[in-house]
């Protein structure tokens, strides 16, 4: 199998044990003695929970450390705010399961993707901190 390099090749055999090896480091890296999750419960519920400044038009924002829920943007990856809606859009197209059901999307932002097209996605304001306001280039 090749992985579209011209100068690599992954057999069937290594693509089985690369799976496994990346199981096993999820499986591992979400293992945490009881206080030191509950210490990294605290951390992220705290941030999760502090007053969020009152994002404006054209501000530079990113995910807080450890609150980021959707693929995009990556985690230190800069966006800008395009719109903070009045009203949020609550998410009820999932499951109660899901960590998305019911979650207020409040904040458009804008990204560019790896090619550097412009992207624009709702998120929860919650989980997004100020790196600088509009117009402020410090």
């Amino acid at each position: 199998m090749s992985n579209g390099n011209a100068d690599v090749s992954i057999s069937p055999e290594d693509v089985d044990v690369l799976k496994k090896l990346g199981k096993l480091f999820q499986e591992k890296s979400i293992e945490k003695s009881p206080e030191r999750y509950e210490d990294d419960l605290e951390r992220k519920f705290n941030l999760f929970m502090e007053e969020t400044p009152e994002f404006k038009k054209g501000d530079i924002v990113r995910w807080k450390k450890g609150l980021k829920n959707k693929k995009y943007p990556k985690e230190d990856q800069l966006c800008k705010v395009v719109e903070v809606l009045k009203e949020p859009i609550i998410e009820e197209s999932r499951d109660s399961g899901s960590p998305y059901y019911r979650e207020p999307l409040d904040l458009i932002l804008a990204l560019l993707d790896s090619e550097s097209g412009l992207l624009v996605f709702h998120y929860d304001k919650r989980r997004f901190e100020l790196v600088r306001r509009a117009n402020d280039k410090s």
